[in-house]
């Protein structure tokens, strides 16, 4: 007998180096004050609210950066970009990383973004997972929600912990997910999320 996984696209994930990790914290943390909000189909009651990056320094690195992990994914799991709609290859392009702060009981329901890639980078974790997993439900995870083969639902848990700062993921756009509310520690949870996506222009 011989175990043969079915072809499928996964998730890639790695820790970002300090060089551009401590940059990008330091942004976050002043978000509130001073970067615009970005308005989305997320945007209301209980969800945290999100403000776009606008340091250029920032943004040029975590483009550059952003950039190789696409190769690494691509590497790992070829032709999530291969639609067999387009009548010929497009260039891509990131759109404008935006930052979630996100206070106790505030909830980013299951949701899909525009595009073909998508990542997430966690910049801040103000809790103990062990004081989470005492609570009610999945609290203080990122989920991704897919169907088996058979059309059950399934779902990938990733219990979020000081160890994941720093943590960036690269997912196909169109792979729902959610972020569940944390209910301890008295800090924000702070992440960074954005997009690639066809450039037809």
């Amino acid at each position: 007998m011989e175990p043969n996984l079915l072809p499928n696209f996964g998730i890639h994930q790695k820790i970002i180096p300090q060089s551009l990790y401590l940059p990008l914290l330091k942004e976050c943390r002043k978000a509130e004050k001073k970067n615009p909000k970005k308005i989305s189909g997320l945007t209301g009651q209980g969800v945290p609210p999100h403000y776009y990056i606008t340091d250029s320094t920032n943004l040029r690195l975590l483009k550059k950066y952003l950039q190789e992990m696409k190769k690494e994914y691509d590497a790992t799991f070829p032709g999530l970009g291969e639609t067999g709609t387009l009548t010929k290859p497009l260039n891509y392009t990131w759109d404008r990383p935006w930052i979630n702060i996100q206070k106790k009981g505030q909830i980013l329901p299951i949701h899909t973004h525009d595009g073909v890639y998508s990542y997430t980078i966690w910049m801040q974790i103000p809790y103990d997972i062990k004081k989470e997993r005492a609570k009610v439900g999945p609290a203080g995870v990122f989920e991704f929600h897919y169907n088996s083969i058979f059309g059950a639902p399934m779902a990938y848990s990733i219990p979020l912990t000081k160890k994941n700062e720093g943590m960036i993921i690269m997912f196909p756009a169109k792979l729902k997910h959610c972020v569940y509310p944390f209910y301890t520690g008295s800090k924000t949870r702070i992440s960074i999320a954005g997009n690639l996506l066809y450039d037809a222009g």
